[in-house]
């Protein structure tokens, strides 16, 4: 019996396609950026003359109070959806991930008669010579699918950029 693993994150950070649906992804993220952008402002302004010390009449505060309370309420629904699509988004891009390379492996395992392949992560121990994840990698750059994965840190700004501020 002929057995290989595969370390499947090194397959899936270096394909092409997951690569693109990833960066489609962080532009779906930057239209919910700018959806929340102007809240964010004016929830900051709102904020800011509260504590600047000018007394406004009842009235007038609450108003404000109203105007901050509905702006909180949009801003969660921003976020909630923003929550919802990117887990879609991941959900399905894994999957379509999973299914396109899965295509690549199995031709690969029939081609060189592998009758079993399993990935990296579920094996307690494998000895380096029954690892398949080269072999798959050259196959992924044969067909121009490949792609050199380098980490792309997250800037405090972008963390800071989906705060929703909370009453």
């Amino acid at each position: 019996m002929e057995i290989r693993v595969l370390d499947f994150e090194i397959l899936t950070k270096n394909y092409k396609n997951y690569q693109d649906g990833i960066k489609s992804i962080a532009g779906e993220k930057n239209q919910f950026i700018t959806k929340l952008g102007p809240i964010k402002t004016e929830m900051e302004k709102i904020i800011n003359a509260s504590k600047s010390g000018i007394i406004l009449d009842p009235n007038a505060q609450s108003q404000q109070e109203q105007k901050f309370s509905e702006l909180q309420q949009e801003a969660m629904m921003i976020d909630n959806d923003y929550k919802s699509k990117m887990r879609q988004l991941h959900d399905s891009l894994n999957k379509t991930t999973f299914d396109e390379l899965t295509v690549f492996i199995t031709n690969w395992a029939e081609e060189n008669s592998i009758d079993l392949i399993t990935g990296k992560m579920e094996v307690v121990y494998a000895n380096e010579k029954l690892d398949a994840t080269n072999y798959i990698l050259e196959i992924l750059k044969d067909n121009n699918l490949y792609v050199e994965y380098t980490e792309t840190p997250v800037t405090n700004k972008e963390m800071n950029n989906f705060t929703v501020i909370q009453d």
